[in-house]
């Protein structure tokens, strides 16, 4: 196969490609074009077992061009998940030139990326892979700023920080990249990590250390654009996965880059980086990783008495959450006294988020949970009395109560609870005390219970109902009977048969008789259904019709008590 000079490229491209960017010659062009259509048609699993190591053999010896061609890089990235480990040297030693080029750098972010499926699978990389990755990381250090700036060497530098520290995140393959028919199957596969026990060839630390050295230094050139700011954001995520010590040192200098003198000097640097959309991501990644002494430091030197501000803004309110999800207790309850009685000001706003955030802390930290919880209902207005019957109505949407605390008896309509109140319904039922939503729940008109259980949202209200170890066992019975004459119709229903199926599994044998001999005179219309066909079949309706004795066997041997 003849490789030839192509013509000078775009003034945009990285150097090293300018200087020298081979192209395939027509016949070979060709050829991987034919090969494509191939794949794409379909092949069967013994097909595509002796297609892969062929082709994929012809593109080895074509690289960097094929890289860097329409037709050959599409098909490169659709066959590295198919690429041996042992094969796989060629792809990253040939490629670390055109890792600034717009298919180039995608096909070495897929080389990289089967190079951390392999590990994950528990495969040996082999010394010859090895030498490859490290070169390539050496060779990416010579010019660490200038990688991370531009726009597609920035995603080859982030998957070789995840291969370093042995896991990465998901990212979605380029359009087109994916076989059409596998499209799903391969964007769940966007992301891998180490089986644990595995460890990791002896030079990834020591390169690990250095590439992450090597962008600590440059920080503040890095904080802009994106691409960069990503890219000190996955290296924060790989020292945290590897438990570097130097993931503190790393995050520290962050913060103290973000805190220096801003224009606005009226408040707190670091205040003014929260409320920015770009900066707020790093301090967000950098919350999600800082030890609780870091995190108090951080929050009592510039984010204590301007919680209320932050709560309220559109961007600082993320990263007030991030600080929640991973705050000790001492800083969760500074913060629940600043935020309880003004939690209606971040809901008014439309930030949710911030709400949530501060429940899953109390989740965390059991002796806040009864001030979270009255700070809530005094917020949506259902805290008079305590155990206000409409507190469901209101969390479920996440929205005050009309005339809650001014003593008027409003009647509100229950409607079908959004997401977000969903999320609310199903922290509040793991609390300590969940009675309040408990007797709430048990207050709501009677087809509410089995509307919710239609709904998606509803249906993991019950999932948390049926799965918390606080919620007592005889109120899950009383809220399971209010389903009693609705089975049939959940059956058929997408998300009512995962509640039948979540309750059947815990119930005992009296309660699925009793579930049985309501669904069974309802077989035929069952069968005719694929949900409920679905349903039958798994609570063996037939065999209870013809052989209930065996039935009642079968059961007490899967038998799980609420």
């Amino acid at each position: 196969m003849v490789v030839h000079a192509e013509p000078p490229p775009e003034p945009d491209m990285s150097r090293q490609w300018r200087q020298s960017a081979p192209r395939l010659d027509p016949d070979t062009a060709e050829y991987f074009r034919r090969a494509l259509e191939t794949l794409e048609e379909g092949l069967s699993e013994e097909e595509l077992a002796l297609f892969a190591p062929n082709v994929l053999s012809e593109l080895s010896r074509c690289l960097p061009s094929a890289a860097l061609h329409p037709s050959s890089s599409r098909l490169l990235l659709q066959l590295l998940p198919h690429c041996p480990p042992e094969t796989l040297t060629p792809f990253i030693s040939h490629l670390g030139g055109v890792s600034r080029h717009p298919r180039g750098s995608r096909a070495l972010e897929a080389a990289l990326g089967r190079a951390l499926a392999a590990l994950g699978a528990g495969l040996a990389l082999g010394a010859g892979l090895e030498g490859a990755v490290t070169e390539l990381g050496a060779e990416l250090g010579r010019d660490l700023g200038g990688v991370a700036r531009d726009a597609n060497g920035s995603f080859v530098l982030r998957a070789l920080l995840g291969l370093l520290s042995g896991g990465a995140d998901p990212v979605p393959p380029p359009k087109g990249a994916e076989p059409k028919a596998k499209k799903a199957e391969l964007k769940a596969k966007g992301a891998w990590s180490l089986p644990e026990g595995a460890e990791l060839p002896p030079s990834f630390r020591p390169l690990l250390e250095e590439l992450a050295q090597g962008l600590e230094q440059q920080i503040p050139a890095l904080l802009s654009p994106a691409c960069a700011s990503l890219c000190l954001q996955g290296a924060l995520r790989a020292l945290h996965r590897s438990q570097s010590p130097s993931c503190a040192r790393f995050c520290r200098a962050l913060i103290g880059c973000l805190s220096q003198d801003s224009p606005a000097h009226d408040q707190s640097p670091l205040l003014t980086s929260l409320q920015d959309p770009d900066r707020s991501r790093l301090l967000e990644a950098a919350m999600t990783v800082l030890d609780p002494p870091g995190l108090r430091e951080l929050f009592r030197g510039h984010l204590r008495g301007h919680l209320r501000g932050v709560a309220s803004h559109r961007v600082a309110n993320h990263g007030l959450q991030r600080l929640l999800d991973h705050a000790p207790e001492d800083v969760v309850s500074e913060a629940l006294s600043e935020l309880g009685p003004a939690l209606q000001e971040p809901l008014a706003r439309g930030h949710p988020g911030v709400i949530l955030a501060l429940l899953g802390a109390a989740l965390r930290h059991p002796r806040l949970q009864g001030e979270a919880l009255r700070s809530l209902f005094q917020a949506l207005r259902c805290w008079a009395p305590p155990h206000h019957p409409h507190c469901v109505t209101a969390l479920a949407q996440l929205r005050p109560l009309e005339g809650g605390d001014s003593g008027e008896e409003a009647e509100p309509e229950p409607r079908p609870p959004s997401p977000i109140g969903s999320r609310a319904l199903q922290l509040l039922l793991h609390f300590r005390d969940p009675a309040p939503i408990v007797g709430g729940l048990r207050a709501l008109p009677p087809p509410a219970l089995p509307g919710l259980a239609r709904s998606p949202p509803g249906s993991r209200i019950w999932d948390a109902i049926l799965g918390s170890k606080t919620v007592p066992k005889n109120d899950k019975k009383r809220l399971l009977k209010r389903l009693k004459g609705h089975w049939g119709a959940l059956a058929m229903d997408k998300s009512g048969s995962r509640v039948l199926d979540t309750a059947w599994a815990c119930s005992p044998l009296p309660q699925r008789v009793q579930m049985a001999s309501e669904l069974a005179p309802l077989l035929p219309r069952l069968l005719r259904d694929p949900l409920g066909r679905g349903v039958a079949r798994r609570l063996s309706l037939e065999l209870f019709l013809r052989l209930r004795p065996q039935w009642e066997g079968l059961q007490r041997g899967r038998g799980l008590q609420l």
